[in-house]
């Protein structure tokens, strides 16, 4: 469906949805073209070319707001819909006030942030990076024996809303990503490690980059063993320190709050982390992939603070839990689907970073942990309370320097008191995609957490 017509078929849908008797109303159409491929054992194992779309639809009776949604657009649907949103409305009976919205000094709302470089996105061109890929992964080392896992893949899609206060909005982007996970296997121990690329480009994919990370995310998990349970000085590696942060980001959403289910409810404006940590939003940030000015309601995004120095300012609102709190939205108001009803979510997150690089962490640190991987995320956890014990791979510190690699150890802690600990962020930024866009986020230093490791293990 082409761009007008699209925009004809939602602005239809809200002048009959009014004349139906919804008192405000709104529509969405979202499109989503993707493409990918998967490499294994020298040939294309998988290939999948698909396009969705569908229209979503919000309508407001009596202070309720009714749901619907169709991915069959004709005009057929355009009475399934409206019947159906109003029967939601006769049956709903939500204390907290959901609101369509447009503010009139940004009614009209635009964001292209298409590459120009999506047409190279074909089979022929990722078959061909793909089979490379994989052949020079091989070619590594001997102790490699295989590429179990080689990804790429890609998508673009705009989506458009308009609703009855006057607003418009259009987005559009795209992206590619590349994903492998090595194995690699040595005196009958046998180890596995992965990495990533994401862009716009996928001439602007670096192999040599990508190969030399790989190598040293396999290779250096080999000849590892336990350590001795105890307390340990912890270096998180950006995408360890990001994997626990990101699962309890729904901690800091109003929405968990009110429901009580986050114990940050209550705690803006206080202390819930060491002062020398801050992580802030920015939703615009010039090295993020995907930016994002506005958010699904058509609030406007803004850069700011969710912990500054140690306090946490304030938690993500969309106009619903906003006006429940008697505050403002942060424009954290998104729809993941068209089908989804509108939440909340984050966009970039920028860890502030130290003035120390990882060598010069290491050395600060002398004797420690280096942790790199966290497994468990998702049983190992209680979101509520912050408790996680988590199996756990990477390196021990010794005098300064990586001594070697560990595994079969285990960190047990609560993190909300991690953020208490911390004692230092480096200076080692890297950016990790997670949720709706990515962190950025450098290694990060805890002055002490729990180990259960091998209780026979003694290093010299």
């Amino acid at each position: 469906m082409d761009r007008t017509f699209a925009v004809k078929y939602i602005k239809d849908l809200v002048d009959k949805a009014i004349k139906f008797g919804f008192e405000d109303a709104e529509a969405c159409f979202m499109s989503s073209s993707s493409m990918e491929i998967n490499v294994l054992n020298g040939e294309v194992s998988s290939y999948e070319n698909s396009t969705m779309q569908g229209v979503g639809f919000r309508g407001k009776k009596n202070g309720q707001m009714g749901g619907s949604f169709t991915s069959d657009l004709n005009d057929n649907a355009v009475d399934f819909i409206l019947r159906n949103a109003m029967e939601n409305c006769e049956v709903l009976d939500d204390e907290d006030e959901e609101f369509i919205y447009c503010d009139p000094e940004n009614s009209h709302l635009e964001s292209i942030q298409l590459s120009g470089s999506y047409d190279k996105n074909t089979y022929d061109k990722f078959s061909m990076v793909g089979l490379k890929l994989e052949k020079d992964i091989l070619a590594l080392s001997d102790d490699i024996k295989a590429v179990d896992y080689l990804s790429i893949s890609c998508g673009t899609g705009p989506s458009i809303s308009v609703n009855s206060k006057g607003l418009y909005t259009y987005k559009d982007s795209d992206y590619i990503t590349i994903m492998a996970e090595a194995r690699a296997e040595k005196d009958g121990v046998v180890k596995t490690g992965g990495y990533y690329w994401f862009g716009k480009d996928i001439d602007d994919f670096d192999e040599k980059k990508f190969l030399n990370t790989l190598k040293k995310r396999v290779l250096g998990k080999l000849g590892a063993s336990s350590v001795a349970s105890g307390e340990y000085k912890i270096i998180f590696d950006s995408e360890a320190f990001v994997s626990l942060f990101d699962t309890f980001i729904g901690n800091f959403s109003s929405y968990t709050m009110q429901k009580g289910l986050s114990l940050l409810a209550g705690k803006e404006g206080q202390t819930i982390a060491s002062d020398l940590f801050t992580i802030r939003e920015e939703p615009m940030y010039e090295n993020a992939l995907i930016k994002f000015p506005f958010d699904s309601e058509g609030v406007l995004t803004k850069s700011k603070a969710l912990i500054d120095k140690g306090v946490f300012v304030k938690a993500f609102y969309n106009l619903k839990t906003a006006h429940k709190a008697g505050t403002e939205s942060t424009g954290n108001g998104f729809k993941g689907a068209f089908s989804a009803p509108v939440g909340i979510s984050a966009t970039n997150l920028i860890v502030e970073p130290g003035d120390k690089d990882f060598d010069q962490l290491c050395d600060w640190v002398k004797d420690g942990l280096y942790i790199t991987d966290l497994n468990g995320l998702h049983a190992g956890v209680n979101k509520i309370s912050g408790d996680f014990s988590l199996f756990c791979e990477g390196y021990l510190i010794k005098d300064g320097k990586i001594a070697r690699p560990v595994e079969q150890i285990t960190v047990a802690d609560n993190f909300y008191e991690v953020l208490k600990k911390i004692i230092a962020t480096g200076s080692d930024t890297i950016s990790v995609p997670e949720g709706k866009g990515e962190y950025f986020c450098p290694s990060v230093v805890i002055s002490k957490m729990n180990i259960s490791g091998d209780v026979k293990e003694r290093e010299e």
